[in-house]
């Protein structure tokens, strides 16, 4: 009984300390998180799909984007601050761990090749990808920004152009 008592104690100082740091006004003014369904989704202005894999937006995660089975999750205030060409990066890399598993190498290379496939990727957009992995020193996960970068312009240098777009030219 001592020990039960010693627990709920601990319990009730965590649940007490917890609370006088969170800020609540944060807690209830963030937008919650909206499952949005396959084929209903616009990223920079264009309507975007991954099969049938919905993508839940939520304005808490911690990454710009990331991926589990099923479900691909965006966090709209940070996307909000990238380029067009980032954002629609982002949500085909993502795809391309549905479509490929956890290899970032060919979730990179896919999101390229769909970008300049699709019409919305050219070089100058690709630069803006690199631009924005640069600084990144890689993890466990991820090669470093720069590393990937070179793997994103050979398969954008193996793809296939759009039949007609901003990169029509290659």
């Amino acid at each position: 009984m001592r020990r039960q008592l010693e627990i709920a104690a601990a319990l009730v100082f965590c649940a007490v300390f917890l609370a006088g740091t969170l800020d609540w006004r944060d807690v209830s003014a963030a937008p919650r998180p909206e499952l949005v369904q396959p084929g209903k989704l616009l990223v920079a202005g264009r309507a975007m799909r991954c099969g049938r894999t919905p993508t839940l937006m939520d304005h808490s995660f911690w990454d710009y984007g990331g991926a589990s089975d099923g479900l691909i999750i965006l966090n709209p205030n940070k996307l909000e601050t990238l380029p067009d060409p980032v954002r629609l990066y982002v949500y085909a890399h993502e795809c391309g761990h549905q479509v490929h598993g956890r290899s970032e190498p060919r979730a990179d290379c896919y999101a390229v090749k769909r970008g300049r496939k699709e019409g919305w990727l050219n070089r100058q957009g690709l630069m803006q990808i690199c631009d924005f992995l640069e600084d990144h020193p890689g993890d466990y996960v991820h090669p470093p920004g720069p590393q990937r970068c070179r793997t994103m312009a050979k398969c954008y240098d193996q793809s296939k152009p759009p039949q007609a777009g901003p990169d029509a030219s290659g």
